[in-house]
């Protein structure tokens, strides 16, 4: 995909839309199952040994062995949705929030709807990607962020938008 934090938002300018803030994305990837750690509940697979997201399995980084059956990017409605109805929120691809970030930001900021700092160098990144293994960034939870620079595009990131 190869989107940048601009490119997102130079589409959201042309869609009548916007990127979520880091707080909504975190909400609706809950998908009002609050304080579990994926989407779906506690577990990574199901109980009956299969995959719930598109993540790296085998030995990081020197084999994938492509349980999910995905080497890199799966179609969106692979994998089941969350309760709110959206699908793959954490896994396959990181997702461009609109917040700054800031490492230690949750310490001092409003426990309702956080907008994120006013300034910084980096914008938030959620969700994980087809690249994260539990042995090594393990950031396809809920809870998990991530940053990178505005102009830096990815292989491994995109991102969804909600109305103005």
């Amino acid at each position: 995909m190869h989107v940048s934090w601009n490119d997102a938002v130079a589409y959201c300018e042309w869609a009548g839309r916007r990127l979520p803030t880091e707080a909504e994305w975190e909400r609706a990837s809950r998908g009002g199952r609050e304080g579990n750690v994926y989407p779906w509940g506690n577990e990574l697979m199901t109980d009956s040994g299969a995959w719930q997201c598109n993540i790296w399995q085998g030995t990081f980084p020197r084999v994938n062995t492509v349980d999910d059956g995905w080497l890199t990017t799966a179609p969106v409605e692979t994998f089941s949705p969350n309760d709110f109805g959206l699908w793959q929120t954490v896994g396959n691809v990181w997702e461009w929030c609109s917040d700054w970030y800031s490492p230690r930001y949750y310490e001092r900021s409003p426990r309702e709807n956080p907008r994120g700092p006013d300034t910084g160098s980096a914008r938030v990144l959620r969700g994980g990607s087809y690249l994260c293994h539990d042995s090594y960034c393990n950031r396809y939870r809920n809870s998990a962020r991530s940053s990178n620079t505005p102009d830096s595009s990815m292989g491994n990131a995109g991102f969804r938008t909600v109305a103005l």
